[in-house]
């Protein structure tokens, strides 16, 4: 943004307005409402927009247990609505799929573990090769 920019308003009905937002990112350490706040605003988008996909890489699955139906990582419609989508992807069984039988495994795991930060880098990247298959919504948020 530019100096002769305004910020946008911080609000829940900013977002709502917000034609040309395509992402939004709900983060924050554990136990802070992510699943919640980013599932009733999946809701309230749900209702102004023609298509939404909530994702989630949090190991612990909590987006099927607020929806009350079973996710995988494939975009899945949510009982109830015909334009909300919801789908988990756990980023450590994606990243023990992808592990190499050359014996680097033990190392690489290593390596991955001591960055800080790559966990989440490396869910994100199986977030966005799902999205990339599935791009059914116009607007995404992600957990």
């Amino acid at each position: 943004m530019g100096s002769s920019e305004e910020m946008p308003e911080g609000t829940v009905k900013n977002i709502l307005e917000q034609e040309s937002l395509n992402w939004v990112f709900v983060g924050g350490k554990r136990g802070v409402g992510k699943t919640t706040c980013s599932s009733i605003m999946s809701i309230l988008l749900a209702n102004v927009r023609p298509s939404v996909l909530i994702i989630s890489t949090d190991p612990a699955l909590n987006l099927s247990d607020a929806f009350q139906q079973r996710f995988t990582k494939t975009p899945t419609l949510v009982n109830g609505f015909t334009n909300l989508y919801a789908m988990e992807v756990d980023p450590n069984v994606e990243n023990d799929e992808n592990l190499s039988s050359d014996g680097t495994d033990g190392f690489m795991s290593d390596l991955t573990n001591s960055i800080p930060g790559i966990d989440e880098a490396m869910s994100f990247g199986e977030m966005l090769k799902y999205v990339r298959c599935h791009a059914r919504a116009k607007l995404y948020m992600h957990v």
